[in-house]
């Protein structure tokens, strides 16, 4: 059995939480911790967990804790892994991982050389649909892919409004939602892109609220990303081959996606989640730990790491830096 401890109790880590709860397999919820005693409490009282701390501390230090789950705000991140490192705990961190490239790939380094597994919690890497997508590209069932766009925008109001876009907690629209865009296109067209060109528009707290990526890709591929926090649009992606097209209403949320092939009919795929999606990335984590693997196949550190340096790309290239960070070349 694996013992997690869960580190915040925001809207992310309820939504593990009871995952973890649903599964009832390889994994149970043994420690919550936040800042607010109380919190944790309620926390822990709300999804049956038997510990629940007001300090990280106590959680990094309760050996009876096998693994880490951070759903802490992006800047903490890297602290809050480097201490889980320090006390021999595995982790599973909420993305982005860091803020930037150069650190996530010290955290791996430091993980690896003591002997603990660090993933990043980047939700699409593990959900069967898209591995199913990657197959039927592989197969060459829609041609040579040639294009691919991809949506992912909400709207937050009020405190929540404020927490998303708060530079000193590493906030914007890129680094939210933009990560899932870049993530997918990279798992569509296989790899980086030869050049990159972005806009991006600012909210009176210093971030990003809407951007638009272009990146291009070799053998004249192509793909367009958009990433918004105040409109409301459709998770929407749609790759579009020269013998066909794969059309998402959701690749976030990916269970459901329609082919096309030029020619035939068109066709639905499903595969409905058995919990709510969290499952997959729980199931690779076990399973990681099970065969004493540091790092996961599904999510490698070098995707990880390549998603961030393409999100410090765009920064550089805007000019938007947060804080906590050392400036950026304008």
């Amino acid at each position: 059995m694996l013992h997690w401890g869960i580190l915040s109790t925001g809207t992310i880590a309820k939504k593990f939480a009871g995952t973890v709860n649903q599964m009832r397999g390889q994994s149970a919820l043994t420690a919550v911790a936040s800042r607010n005693p109380e919190t944790a409490s309620a926390f822990a009282k709300d999804y049956g967990i038997p510990h629940a701390y007001g300090s990280y501390e106590q959680l990094y230090s309760d050996p009876n804790v096998d693994v880490i789950y951070i759903a802490t705000p992006n800047q903490l991140h890297s602290e809050n892994i480097m201490q889980c490192i320090a006390h021999h705990k595995h982790v599973l961190c909420e993305k982005p991982l860091a803020t930037d490239a150069d650190t996530a790939a010290r955290l791996f380094d430091a993980a690896a050389k003591e002997g603990v597994f660090l993933m990043e919690g980047m939700w699409i890497a593990h959900l069967p649909l898209l591995a199913k997508m990657r197959q039927l590209i592989d197969e060459g069932t829609i041609g040579q892919v040639r294009y691919l766009r991809a949506d992912y925008g909400f709207i937050a109001q009020g405190a929540r409004r404020t927490r998303k876009f708060r530079a000193d907690l590493g906030g914007g629209a890129l680094l939210d939602v933009g990560v899932y865009n870049l993530a997918f296109a990279r798992m569509v067209m296989g790899g980086d892109p030869v050049s990159v060109q972005s806009h991006a528009s600012f909210t009176e707290l210093g971030t990003d609220d809407l951007s638009v990526m272009q990146l291009w890709f070799s053998q004249g591929r192509a793909a367009v990303l958009t990433a918004a926090i105040g409109i409301a649009m459709p998770t929407e992606g749609v790759i579009y081959g020269d013998k066909g097209s794969i059309r998402f209403p959701n690749y976030q949320q990916a269970e459901r996606m329609t082919v096309s092939v030029l020619g035939q009919q068109p066709y639905t795929v499903e595969m409905p989640f058995a919990y709510g999606g969290f499952e997959y990335q729980i199931r690779e984590t076990e399973r990681c730990l099970a065969h004493g693997e540091l790092t996961s196949p599904a999510m490698p550190p070098e995707d990880t790491i390549a998603v961030l340096r393409l999100t410090d790309q765009a920064r550089r290239e805007w000019g938007m830096r947060f804080p906590f960070e050392k400036e950026i070349d304008r």
